[in-house]
C-alpha cells in the first residue's frame, strides 16, 4: 500500500508540472508519467495513467473509469461538467455514472 501512495503521489506532481489528463499527445513521452492512447474515442492522442478500477484514485480533475485504456485496464479520464470542459473536438459524456471528456468514438 505504501508504494502505491507513493507513486500516487510522485504522478500528481509530475503532472502539476506537465501534462495533464486529457492532454493531446501522440507518443507515451508527451504524457510525463502517464501514457498516450491512440483510440477512436480519443482523435489527437489521450494523456491518461492506470488506476484500479470504479473510484480509483486519479489525479485532481480527472476520474477512473473501467475499461478505458482496453478491456482490463482502468484509466484516468478528464472529468467534466459540461461539453464546454473539454478540449476541442471532445465532448462530455457519462460513462460509469461519471462525466467525462471523450472524442467521437465510444469507450
Amino acid at each position: 500500500m505504501r508504494i502505491r501512495l507513493l507513486t500516487f503521489v510522485m504522478s500528481l506532481g509530475l503532472f502539476a508540472c506537465g501534462p495533464v489528463i486529457g492532454d493531446p499527445c501522440t507518443v507515451s513521452s508527451d504524457c510525463g508519467p502517464g501514457f498516450c492512447l491512440n483510440e477512436a474515442f480519443a482523435p489527437g492522442g489521450l494523456c491518461t495513467i492506470t488506476c484500479t478500477g470504479l473510484g480509483g484514485v486519479c489525479p485532481a480533475g480527472s476520474v477512473c473509469i473501467p475499461d478505458a485504456i482496453d478491456a482490463d485496464t482502468s484509466g484516468c479520464l478528464a472529468s467534466c461538467t459540461k461539453d464546454s470542459d473539454c478540449r476541442s473536438g471532445y465532448t462530455c459524456r457519462t460513462e460509469y455514472g461519471n462525466r467525462v471528456c471523450l472524442g467521437p468514438g465510444t469507450l
